[in-house]
């Protein structure tokens, strides 16, 4: 805190000094006291001398000798204004550092009872189960549209996979190392699980070349399903188990108990539709990350007979980087949207005992965390499905302007927010990394449009 000029002790020496008639009362050392507590943040000191403080200056301007002389008369009154305005800011100081101290030794004592007990209090038992028959719902939660939380240990030619609703805890790399049979070398990574077009994705915090076919035969051993996995890492870049996206695995059938009854019953794949009445009847196949690109060579006579028309200028073949350009930012918007709620969900917990009131107050200004969202919202994806699926080259380019518009409003949003900052540097012990991810995500896909 930084006190105001008119409750400096240098100030009021120079209106002694100005008014030799003029006797202290004991106010210049009240504000020698007064500056000292606030500069040093002591709000309990800063309170005493600020009250000391203006009872001197009250019974100074009450003072024959002072009524007569304007400019001291004055300044005593724009002192009084400033002790009552410090007044004020102090109150609210002292209040805003309890309320911080005491999430803090919450916080402390969470951490300290997590580490003695060897996992979080509202994590389940330690189970075998928990790599194993658990995993089964949770994967169809995820095929059914749930974002959850995952960790995967590697050894390099082996992983294993573990899901959970909640941000899994530091302690669980153990079961997941001695489930590998492996006492050291192992490597960890953590990230996120969604359905994305129909695949299980597991977006990672680390490259991911090599990583789907690994953790499509680690879901295979821990869970007897068949699961089409597609990785992703925090840049964009992709990674697939080498499966056809449009063949349906174990989650869409049901699952591993009831797969065998339904492949006889199941209809083959539907062949690709064709994208006009005209065009071809093998439609092209999709591109690694969403929409098809548009034939190239449309060269059917248009209907009604009399001879062929010349054909559109077709767009050429969507990138694979832009293609995969919607699932990207799809894929940020789930991880920040976790992240969120993540921290919400851990000062919650910290809640528990406070006032109604105050839980309340503290509540209304969570609410405050879903901004960031509805500023980063989904026009980013919309564009760039539209440039993907864009008929002729004059129309992606437009569409992409579009995009880059967006992108440059995005940045700039992320660079200028401060409540980002505030919530990677929380106290509750959340993870969040808004901005690191933010600022990976939003680079690749500049660079993917050009």
């Amino acid at each position: 805190m930084t006190p105001s000029k008119f409750l400096t002790e240098s100030g009021w020496k120079d209106i002694l000094s100005k008014n030799k008639g003029l006797k202290d009362n004991g106010l210049q050392k009240a504000l020698a006291s007064v500056g000292r507590a606030m500069n040093a943040d002591d709000f309990d000191q800063a309170s005493k001398a600020l009250d000391e403080a203006g009872k001197l200056a009250g019974l100074l301007k009450k003072a024959k000798e002072v009524v007569a002389l304007a400019p001291v008369s004055k300044h005593l009154a724009e002192m009084l204004s400033a002790i009552d305005a410090a007044s004020k800011e102090v109150a609210k100081g002292k209040v805003e550092a309890e309320k911080k101290a005491k999430a803090d030794a919450m916080a402390k004592k969470k951490e300290q009872d997590a580490q003695k007990s060897g996992k979080d209090d509202d994590e389940d038992e330690e189970s075998p189960d928990l790599l194993t028959t658990k995993m089964v719902p949770l994967l169809r939660m995820v095929n059914k549209g749930i974002t959850l939380h995952t960790l995967i240990a590697s050894t390099g030619k082996r992983v294993v996979v573990m899901l959970s609703r909640k941000p899994i805890s530091p302690a669980r790399r153990k079961m997941l190392a001695e489930e590998l049979g492996a006492s050291g070398g192992v490597k960890y990574y953590v990230g996120h699980c969604l359905n994305e077009t129909g695949m299980t994705t597991f977006v990672l915090n680390a490259e991911v070349a090599g990583m789907a076919k690994k953790i499509k035969l680690a879901l295979l051993e821990q869970t007897k399903l068949r699961v089409k996995v597609r990785c992703r890492g925090e840049g964009g870049e992709t990674d697939h188990d080498g499966e056809e996206e449009d063949q349906p695995d174990d989650l869409a059938q049901g699952g591993a108990e009831d797969a065998a009854a339904h492949a006889a019953a199941a209809p083959a794949a539907p062949a690709a539709a064709p994208a006009t009445p005209a065009a071809p009847a093998q439609a092209p196949a999709a591109s690694d990350g969403g929409a098809a690109a548009p034939d190239a060579a449309a060269d059917t006579a248009p209907p009604g007979g009399g001879g062929a028309a010349p054909a559109p200028a077709a767009a050429k073949a969507v990138p694979q980087a832009l293609a995969a350009g919607p699932q990207v930012w799809d894929g940020t918007r789930a991880v920040l949207r976790t992240n969120i709620e993540a921290l919400k969900k851990a000062i919650q917990a910290q809640l528990a005992g406070e006032s109604e009131s105050f839980i309340k107050e503290i509540n209304g200004q969570m609410q405050q965390l879903d901004r960031i969202l509805v500023r980063l919202d989904e026009r980013l994806a919309d564009s760039l499905r539209n440039a993907a699926k864009a008929p002729d080259e004059a129309q992606r380019k437009a569409e992409l302007m579009g995009s880059k518009t967006v992108i440059a409003e995005y940045i700039r949003y992320v660079g200028s927010e401060p409540l980002i900052d505030h919530i990677d540097r929380n106290p509750f012990g959340v993870k969040t990394d808004l901005k690191a991810t933010l600022t990976k995500s939003l680079t690749t896909l500049a660079r993917a449009i050009g």
